[in-house]
C-alpha cells in the first residue's frame, strides 16, 4: 500500500471527509507513530543499511549518517576503508563508560581502533591522526510520515500490521469506525511473529557479536 492508500482507507473506515483537517492531522501522526512502533518491535532485516563516516584530523567525533537508528551489532560492522594502508581494519564498538573506565590515553592520536556511539555522533580512540573513511553497517530509522506523498519504509507485505496499529490509535483518539473492527493484541502479535519469520527468511537472522575466543586446545 502507498501512503495515499492508507489515507483513503482510513477516511472510509472512520466515515471522514478529506476536508476534516483535524482528522488528517491525527491520521498522519498515527501512521508515523505506527511505522516507528513497528520498526522498533525487532531488528528487522529490511532496515539494514550501510554508510560512510569521515573523520577529521585531531578531532575525536564525527557525524553518523542522517538516517542512523542503531548499530547493526555484528563482527566487522565498523571498518576502515581508507587510507589503503588500513583498509579492512575492524573497529571495536564499546560504550562511553568502558572508555572512561579503561586505561586509554585521552589525548593519544593514531589510527582509531575503538569507537562508541552517542546521539548522532560517533567517537573514536585513539583520536584520529588523519582523515579516515570508515564504513558502518547499521539499522536505519524509518522515514517520517507527514502527508500522503510520504514514502513508507516498511515493505508492502507487512502493511496489514501497520493498518491495524493506525486504526487502534485513531480509535484511542476518539474516532468511531463505521464498520466493525476487531483489533486484538493477540492478532497483532500473531502478524508480527509471521512477518518476523518472513524477514528472517529474506534477510537472514541476527548474528550476535561475540568477542573472539582466546581459548586454545593444549596438545601433549
Amino acid at each position: 500500500m502507498k501512503t495515499q492508500d492508507f489515507y483513503q482507507s482510513a477516511l472510509y473506515t472512520f466515515g471522514q471527509d478529506a476536508t476534516n483537517l483535524r482528522f488528517n492531522d491525527d491520521f498522519f501522526k498515527a501512521l508515523d507513530f505506527a511505522q516507528r512502533d513497528f520498526c522498533t518491535r525487532r531488528r528487522w532485516g529490511y532496515l539494514r543499511a550501510s554508510g560512510t563516516v569521515t573523520t577529521v584530523e585531531s578531532v575525536r567525533t564525527a557525524d553518523l549518517p542522517d538516517n542512523f537508528g542503531m548499530l547493526y551489532d555484528v563482527r566487522g560492522a565498523i571498518r576502515l576503508t581508507s587510507p589503503d594502508a588500513y583498509a579492512g581494519n575492524e573497529l571495536t564498538s564499546i560504550t562511553e563508560e568502558q572508555y572512561w573506565q579503561s586505561d586509554y590515553d585521552a589525548d593519544e592520536e593514531g589510527v582509531p581502533d575503538k569507537c562508541w556511539l552517542f546521539g548522532t555522533a560517533i567517537s573514536f580512540t585513539p583520536i584520529p591522526d588523519d582523515e579516515y573513511e570508515i564504513s558502518i553497517r547499521y539499522l536505519k530509522r524509518p522515514a517520517s510520515i507527514s502527508d500522503a506523498q510520504s514514502v513508507m519504509t516498511v515493505p508492502d507485505d507487512y502493511h496489514e500490521a501497520i493498518q491495524h496499529m493506525v486504526r487502534r490509535r485513531l480509535q484511542a483518539n476518539g474516532y468511531s469506525s463505521v464498520i466493525e473492527i476487531q483489533i486484538s493484541d493477540e492478532e497483532l502479535n500473531r502478524l508480527i511473529g509471521q512477518f518476523a519469520r518472513d524477514d528472517i527468511a529474506r534477510y537472514g537472522g541476527l548474528t550476535v557479536n561475540l568477542p573472539p575466543s582466546r581459548y586454545t586446545i593444549e596438545t601433549t
